[in-house]
């Protein structure tokens, strides 16, 4: 443990402060992906169809067997009803992606933050040219310890912007796909509410006896 301690200290040394900026943005990251993998995971688990949702209301079941936003719909439209206003398209859509924007939250900081980590390890590379030259002016080539620290941290700090960009951007856009596929499903059971109110309506029934 502590010959692994020794080393992380001695690769931040070497890597200078932008190779610290390099590793808050990398946990930040990090922290970012896991939790909107663990969000988007256990909301897919738990969704259910349609009918089931509309049953399990009717039937005033202790616990709603779907995901959180199923019941989130599902209230909200109950209260439109309860007040005399029937729900229609627009307010389907407005629903929608009220719910949609909260799914795809935090997804462009991810991509954002693997985009940006480049950026910094180039920061650093131009930093330990800097300092190479600035030896280089000082005291000439001799010094090769001097020159092995600008040229040092040029190379780490490079590597690690990539290092932390690139699963970044993956499981950034593969995040994007998930959050996308569950604003469709939004959208599809929204639609489909719609429908069942629609047709409800325009029988005369109420949609539990409808269902």
């Amino acid at each position: 443990m502590a010959e692994i301690l020794t080393s992380a200290r001695d690769l931040f040394q070497s890597g200078g402060p932008v190779l610290v900026l390099l590793a808050a943005v990398s946990v930040w990251m990090w922290a970012l992906i896991l939790g909107k993998w663990l969000e988007l995971s256990r909301m897919r688990k738990r969704e259910q169809p349609l009918d089931r949702c509309l049953r399990a209301r009717d039937e005033k079941e202790p616990e709603f067997p779907g995901a959180q936003w199923q019941k989130e719909i599902l209230d909200r439209v109950e209260r439109y009803r309860t007040s005399g206003i029937q729900p229609d398209k627009r307010i389907m859509g407005d629903l929608q992606r009220s719910l949609g924007r909260r799914v795809e939250r935090f997804v462009p900081t991810i991509l954002v933050l693997a985009a940006a980590a480049p950026l910094l390890g180039l920061l650093g590379t131009v930093e330990g040219m800097i300092e190479t030259f600035r030896v280089i002016s000082a005291s000439g080539t001799s010094e090769a310890k001097s020159l092995s620290t600008g040229i040092s941290q040029a190379l780490i700090t490079t590597q690690t912007g990539l290092v932390v960009a690139v699963p970044g951007l993956v499981l950034g856009n593969f995040l994007r796909r998930r959050a996308r596929g569950a604003r469709g499903r939004m959208e599809r059971f929204c639609l489909g509410l719609l429908r069942e109110h629609t047709h409800s309506h325009d029988s005369g029934q109420t949609p539990e006896a409808a269902s």
